[in-house]
């Protein structure tokens, strides 16, 4: 194991705190918006609960809810149509950071990441709401900081990715409390 291409790669995981998730920049008057590390923390832990409640493979849903958001620390966090490469970005960031790990790791976070990608397994699938209903939660803390309009575009945008039963029923409920 060479520590040296370890320590890289850890310091590629603290960057993401310095990394703002840009939409709120963008569409609110937060004064200190979140992290991607902030979210990713707060997704991944989501994640947990709902893959146990799920019955699905859990450790993968939270290695790919942590894995989804690296290549934000070299490309940023790029908000939906602001960048027509982001895919071929996005690829070429996170073989970049993972090439820091063995490669064992390499290739298992890989195919987890491409799995990620492509979202067709249920667990891809999982991950991509998880994300979503993450922003939800996060955009009713902000709600006061916004215009309406931009509430009810990160609002609609978000909920119609809401597939899932549980998730669909923890979405009627944060919407229903925040009434």
């Amino acid at each position: 194991m060479n520590v040296k291409n370890l320590r890289v790669f850890f310091q590629h995981i603290e960057s993401l705190k310095n990394v703002k998730r840009k939409g709120w920049i963008i569409k609110s008057d937060v004064k200190e918006v979140e992290s991607v590390a902030d979210h990713s923390y707060a997704a991944t832990s989501m994640a947990m609960i709902i893959s146990d409640l799920a019955g699905t493979n859990t450790e993968k849903v939270m290695k790919m809810m942590l894995i989804h958001d690296l290549p934000e620390v070299i490309i940023g966090d790029l908000i939906p149509g602001e960048d027509i490469n982001k895919d071929i970005e996005e690829g070429k960031a996170i073989k970049n950071i993972l090439k820091n790990l063995p490669e064992k790791m390499q290739i298992e976070y890989s195919e987890i990441w491409k799995e990620f990608k492509v979202n067709k397994t249920k667990e891809a699938q999982l991950v991509h709401e998880i994300d979503k209903l993450e922003l939800i939660i996060q955009l009713f803390l902000y709600k006061e900081f916004m215009t309406e309009e931009s509430f009810s575009e990160f609002l609609q945008s978000s909920e119609k990715n809401i597939k899932f039963d549980l998730n669909k029923k923890l979405l009627r409920e944060i919407l229903k409390e925040n009434k």
